[in-house]
């Protein structure tokens, strides 16, 4: 029976301690499947940026130029429109011929004395070869010569080009150039030519990718939740064994929780339209703010920046996210061992049964889960502001704020770290303060 018993209790260990591995191997795919899903939303939220649109005059230049394009392509003149764009034209052509006669005359007549002679001379021989009254009695002769060139596809095409050519040096010498850096980065990177065929790349594999990760981050707290209950259920009493499968399991969310996100601001204009010469003009997708950072991808960006102030805030954040956290478990094991008779420590007591009270992860989950709050809240108020802009202009906002897995493995962490220095009082409790043995 003895036999049986110390069979059941070893196949037991096996297999808990079979759960804790199957924990840290899917934790470390998902790690790197996370990491692989954020690189592609970052790089998504890049080609959407609203600099690359919005806020590029180029951008801008392409949609008022295939607007004025259309235009000038749909033009036709028929027998109710010709007359009224005659009389304008010939209009618009008597003004030219006076104002040439008049500019040509007051230049014949200034300056000094052999100036004006010469312009007396050269006036007179304009009057003689050329009639302006003659010419502005032909301006509708004229007029409907320029209509009937209007008609023709290339003096379109002609026209078409200019005014393209117009609105861009318009922009160059009005405009600072956006800097395309960054984008061309990307859509090297990924092997693209166009934006539009690496959004649509990126859009399917961060999907797909996103779609993965949820399933994986609730079977890697349903497999150490598991392990939990399957320990739980041999008995609430520790040993060493048992204490080492399931501070590894706790381990391994606390390493899932510090190198996936944890919360994602997502803030973009989803779609921007108003009507300009009875067109619509329309932006989609316009990222006004994107950022996906994990505990120590901000711990990275803090320690670079090197303020003395901002260091400090990262010196705290990885105090109390890795260090505290790896300090309790060591003194887990020593409490529990009574390794070299530190049970009775006051340091090893605090850090083994009472830094739970105290824990800055539990503060940390906390934090972040009303950083969330407010993020998405703020970002919600700013984007109602802009979406009330004006009848004339409809536009409609999206808040993309949210958790990631980051979020609610360092969450698991948390609470089984509770669990398990509850266990570990009560086990030594009931062995009334002697050591524990490797069973």
């Amino acid at each position: 029976m003895a036999n049986s018993s110390a069979m059941r209790g070893y196949v037991a260990t096996a297999f808990a301690a079979g759960l804790a591995l199957a924990a840290a191997v899917l934790m470390g795919y998902l790690v790197a499947l996370v990491g692989e899903v954020k690189g592609q939303r970052t790089d998504l939220a890049e080609l959407r940026d609203v600099k690359y649109g919005l806020l590029d005059a180029d951008a801008w230049v392409e949609r008022v130029a295939a607007i004025l394009s259309h235009k000038v392509q749909a033009f036709e003149l028929t027998e109710e429109n010709r007359p009224e764009i005659r009389e304008n034209v010939g209009l618009v052509l008597d003004r030219l011929i006076v104002e040439v006669d008049d500019h040509l005359r007051q230049r014949n007549q200034e300056g000094p004395l052999h100036r004006r002679v010469t312009g007396a001379v050269r006036q007179m021989v304009q009057d003689a070869l050329v009639d302006v009254g003659e010419l502005r009695e032909r301006v509708p002769v004229y007029a409907d010569a320029i209509l009937d060139e209007l008609g023709k596809p290339e003096p379109k095409r002609k026209i078409q080009e200019q005014l393209a050519a117009m609105l861009r040096d318009m922009t160059a010498t009005t405009f600072a150039r956006t800097d395309r850096s960054a984008l061309d980065a990307v859509l090297a990177r990924h092997g693209c030519e166009s934006i539009g065929d690496c959004e649509a790349r990126l859009l399917e594999a961060s999907a797909t990718g996103q779609g993965r990760a949820v399933i994986l981050t609730l079977a890697e707290l349903a497999l150490v939740a598991g392990l939990y209950a399957f320990c739980l259920s041999r008995g609430l009493r520790l040993t060493l064994t048992r204490m080492a499968v399931l501070t590894l399991a706790g381990v391994v969310l606390l390493a899932g929780g510090l190198l996936t996100p944890m919360i994602e601001i997502d803030a973009r204009i989803s779609e921007l339209s108003f009507q300009l010469l009875g067109e619509s003009v329309v932006f989609r997708d316009q990222v006004l703010y994107f950022q996906s950072k994990s505990i120590f991808d901000v711990v990275a960006i803090l320690a670079r920046s090197g303020a003395a102030d901002l260091m400090l805030v990262a010196f705290l954040v990885v105090l109390f996210s890795v260090w505290f956290p790896l300090l309790k478990v060591a003194a887990g094991f020593v409490y529990l061992a009574d390794w070299r008779g530190l049970r009775g420590s006051g340091l090893v007591r605090f850090f083994a049964l009472k830094s739970g009270k105290w824990s800055m992860a539990d503060v940390l989950v906390i934090a972040i889960f009303m950083a969330y709050v407010g993020f998405s809240g703020l970002v919600a108020s700013q984007l109602q502001g802009i979406a009330e802009v004006g009848a004339a202009v409809d536009i409609l906002t999206t808040n993309g704020t949210g958790l990631q897995p980051g979020f609610y493995l360092f969450l698991g962490f948390v609470l089984a770290s509770l669990v398990l220095s509850h266990l570990l009082a009560n086990s030594v409790a009931e062995e009334g303060g002697a050591p524990r043995v490797l069973t």
